[in-house]
């Protein structure tokens, strides 16, 4: 609408300078109004006179319509240039709704500011489908130019999280700038889907029990994890170069996983050490968390497996590979 809206505005101007230098040549110049319509729109596209117009007023008439056309020319392409991108934002926006339609098992990233961003960076080089929230649509437009699904609205609003297929989605993370937002992020996330995975940012400590409360799963504080990465780098470097290379996904020797022992694999009620063995693929298991909430570092393999234990297990992208393949 406010393209047409354009180039209704821009006819009317280029037709009143064109009616107006018709009348003003007709009238100084003693011709016809279709000798001075001529003349008009033959001076407005070659920006020279060829009809030895001499007299003052119609060399005044000449460089105003000179003038005149040169800002109507430039008036057409800008509009041209805002109708392009308008299309273009269009198309954008409709294969963006073409893929919410589909989209499951996805996450929801509230929040496309500082921490917010960093946050659908990392989902991306992860291969992890998920869906952009902001009320700023400066942002909205910097993630959805990167190649992100996003769209504004606030997502403290029921009707928002459901356009964002909330009821189909594996996990959400609330990174608003303030707890209040957060919290009520949760509480709303945690009716529309019991079942959802909730991440948290949290500003002020004294708020991550609230948070909790209100249904998150987890809560993270950054200037808090900031603060210790920071004091670990100056304390421990090494230790924290080598926790970052495991950390990052373009790492081609090692990486750390998380992998799920589901109900029915053939791995419940296993020793840990006998399925290790079995798989072959001399990966390394760091941790077991426990379905009852108990964390092992290191585990023994002795450790009988359960469904909906966890395994944080490390190795070449190979050999976890392997591994998957055997739970």
């Amino acid at each position: 609408m406010a393209s047409q809206r354009q180039f209704i505005k821009f006819a009317f101007i280029a037709l009143g300078v064109i009616l107006t230098a018709t009348l003003a040549i007709a009238i100084f110049e003693h011709v016809s109004l279709a000798e001075g319509l001529y003349r008009t729109i033959y001076i407005a596209l070659a920006h020279h006179d060829a009809f030895g117009m001499e007299d003052w007023p119609g060399r005044i008439i000449i460089i105003l319509l000179i003038i005149a056309s040169l800002v109507v020319i430039a008036y057409l392409l800008k509009t041209l240039a805002d109708y392009m991108i308008n299309l273009g934002d269009g198309l954008r926006r409709n294969k963006m709704k073409a893929k919410l339609v589909n989209m499951k098992d996805h996450y929801i990233v509230c929040g496309l500011g500082r921490v917010g961003s960093h946050i659908a960076k990392e989902l991306t080089n992860e291969g992890v489908k998920f869906v952009g929230l902001d009320r700023d649509e400066a942002l909205v437009k910097e993630a959805v130019a990167k190649g992100y699904i996003a769209f504004v609205g606030d997502s403290t609003k029921e009707d928002v999280l459901r356009k964002a297929k909330i009821d189909k989605a594996r996990g959400i993370v609330a990174a608003l700038g303030d707890d209040s937002s957060n919290l009520f992020v949760t509480l709303t996330a945690r009716q529309l889907n019991p079942a959802l995975y909730i991440v948290s940012r949290a500003n002020h400590e004294e708020n991550v029990q609230r948070i909790e409360k209100a249904g998150a799963d987890k809560v993270a504080m950054p200037n808090q994890i900031g603060g210790f990465h920071m004091a670990t780098m100056l304390i421990r470097p090494n230790v924290v170069d080598f926790i970052d290379v495991l950390s990052t996904r373009s790492n081609d020797d090692l990486q750390v996983e998380e992998m799920i022992v589901v109900k029915g694999s053939r791995l419940v009620g296993a020793k840990l050490g006998q399925f290790m063995h079995a798989s072959g693929s001399g990966s390394t298991v760091l941790a077991l968390n426990s379905s009852d909430g108990t964390s092992k570092v290191n585990p023994a393999g002795h450790e009988i497996l359960y469904a909906g234990d966890k395994l944080i297990v490390m190795g070449t992208a190979n050999q976890l590979d392997a591994l998957g393949r055997h739970i």
